[in-house]
């Protein structure tokens, strides 16, 4: 899911141990001596916390483009826009005093926006945009 991704270790690494027997599944390869990462390579699965963060940042497109009430109500205005360093369409990340608000939807994605390159959050097109970004962190 796009808006559920756990920040604990245990959780991330419970999810992962799925997609390790998954490929075991799609390869038929039950062997304690084979490799899980060279399965996941054969069959291409990138990892699950990738997955997680293109779909997150897909969601946060699609909400700063196409939905103006949504986008006004979460995400606020940048303190501080550097010619240099940031983009145009940067963001302002909410202030948390907990981790659990910390690693939440918008906290985390607005991060993870504000450091994409500024070719790729200008694309307007939702397609275009996931191939690109899917290109990006692959």
């Amino acid at each position: 899911s796009s808006v559920w991704d756990p920040h604990s270790a245990n959780l991330v690494s419970t999810l992962e141990a799925i997609q390790n027997r998954a490929a075991r599944f799609i390869l038929s390869d039950y062997s304690r001596s084979s490799s899980v990462t060279n399965m996941k390579q054969v069959v291409q699965l990138p990892d699950l916390a990738t997955r997680r963060m293109i779909s997150r940042l897909c969601v946060f497109h699609k909400i700063f483009y196409t939905n103006q009430t949504l986008k006004q109500s979460l995400f606020s205005v940048p303190s501080y826009v550097s010619s240099r360093i940031d983009h145009p369409l940067k963001v302002g990340v909410p202030n948390s005093r907990t981790n659990l608000y910390l690693n939440s939807f918008v906290p985390m994605t607005s991060v993870q926006w504000n450091h994409l390159p500024a070719s790729i959050v200008s694309i307007s097109d939702a397609a275009h945009f996931r191939s690109t970004v899917s290109n990006h962190f692959l």
